[in-house]
């Protein structure tokens, strides 16, 4: 096979965030042993109907079916009938701060009349990372929190818990997919709030019909400081990360020496077919996108933002902005 030489010294970058690692398409012409590139794409961006069309039923997603929970009518006339099925979305969930266990103590107050099917709460759990005291406050932290939760019957009976650990909760450096928060932390809080999880990130949620992918990372920045040029058409970041993201079909298309990744596990990172939801739990601005019949959700740093955070219907597919702040 011989090498190819390439001359991109006039090129032009279709919208994206190009990184190392990335796959790219190239146009240009091939001459005398040179391929002059005169520009640079993703890949397109394949729609999950496009590829079930292929693929029939197969389960891509994962969990105990052979079958996609997609061929399932009943699931979705469910689903589309259970309109007050609702999903509260948290990132950056410092049970260690006052101020956020008093706007937490607000939310379960607002919502005890009618509780969310599932509050999904992302890491960091705690606004001082690391620390040879980190294991213990984080043990007193979720006892503050089973004690919210249990002055609230209704939520603590109906409502599910998801807990999806951030890059500076306990645990293994940076490497993804990072394993749950240790049981010895979780044991307690799991025996008085029977209905919680505490999961790997990123993890992936079926509800009836619906693929849902979860990701507690700070990927925008990272992504826009490993670009080999930063966009310049009038799209704003998060659409430009989006479409990165879907057109690689996977969640980090970074260097391993920027992101790294356990390789063993490297197919919990993928997203083809590309879900119906991905919750990107990032301290950048919230955004809410749909891109290909995907909805890219970020709920923001809870803290830092306001004290916002994001409110998801599945039913009708919408998304709510919610905020604290004030209250």
């Amino acid at each position: 096979m011989n090498p190819l030489n390439l001359n991109t010294i006039l090129h032009q970058f279709h919208s994206g965030l190009y990184t190392e690692s990335c796959f790219v398409l190239a146009e240009g012409w091939y001459e005398d042993s040179v391929f002059h590139v005169n520009a640079f794409g993703f890949p397109p961006i394949e729609p999950s109907s496009t590829t079930r069309a292929y693929y029939g039923n197969v389960n891509f997603f994962g969990g105990p079916s052979t079958t996609a929970v997609k061929a399932s009518t009943k699931l979705k006339q469910l689903e589309e009938e259970n309109e007050d099925a609702m999903f509260v979305i948290v990132s950056d969930m410092w049970l260690d701060s006052v101020e956020v266990l008093e706007k937490i103590q607000t939310m379960f107050s607002g919502y005890s009349a009618m509780p969310p099917t599932c509050f999904i709460f992302c890491g960091n759990f705690s606004s001082a990372p690391y620390g040879k005291n980190q294991v213990k406050s984080l043990k007193e932290s979720l006892k503050a929190l089973a004690d919210l939760i249990c002055e609230h019957p209704s939520i603590q009976s109906s409502s599910r818990f998801v807990f999806v650990p951030g890059p500076e909760d306990p645990g293994p450096s940076t490497i993804l997919p990072r394993p749950p928060l240790a049981e010895h932390i979780t044991e307690e809080f799991r025996q008085r709030v029977p209905f919680s999880v505490f999961t790997t990130n990123p993890c992936r949620i079926q509800y009836c019909s619906q693929e849902i992918v979860v990701i507690r990372e700070d990927l925008v920045n990272k992504m826009c400081r490993n670009c080999v040029r930063l966009p310049s058409s009038n799209l704003d970041i998060p659409n430009h990360f989006v479409k990165t993201i879907l057109s690689q079909g996977h969640l980090t298309p970074l260097p391993l020496y920027v992101s790294p990744v356990y390789w063993a596990y490297d197919y919990a990172l993928r997203v083809y077919p590309v879900p119906d939801a991905i919750i990107f739990a990032d301290k950048y601005d919230p955004f809410s996108i749909s891109n290909s019949d995907c909805l890219c959700i970020n709920p923001g740093s809870f803290p830092r933002s306001g004290f916002s955070f994001k409110v998801y219907y599945p039913s009708n597919r919408m998304v709510e902005d919610s905020k604290l702040q004030g209250l």
